[in-house]
């Protein structure tokens, strides 16, 4: 067997988190997920079009989430991701540098 193999099966995950550390990461996961009970769907608004058109319209009616057109899907995603895996804890800043989907 290898060094670095003998030394990888004696690591043990410690968490180094305290238990204020953890109950501010459940209720930041709780608060994440409220959002997405509460905005699951877009809204979505038939435009009207003359009938020799022949088609439907629809737009999606992004001004019902609270921040507009972000992609708060993709954005909740992030952050738990962040979160559990400890990347992301209480007084963190958080820099959001896109022009795609987030921005």
């Amino acid at each position: 067997m290898h060094h670095d193999d003998l030394l990888l099966d004696r690591l043990v995950e410690v968490d180094r988190t305290s238990s204020a550390d953890r109950a501010w990461t459940d209720w930041a996961v709780e608060r994440i997920e409220a959002d997405g009970r509460r905005s699951a769907d877009t809204h979505l608004i038939r435009l009207e079009l003359p009938v020799d058109f022949g088609v439907d319209v629809y737009l999606k009616d992004e001004s019902t989430h609270p921040t507009g057109s972000l992609k708060h899907r993709l954005a909740r995603s992030l952050f738990l991701h962040a979160l559990v895996n400890g990347w992301l804890r209480r007084g963190m800043p958080v820099i959001e540098a896109s022009s795609g989907s987030t921005a």
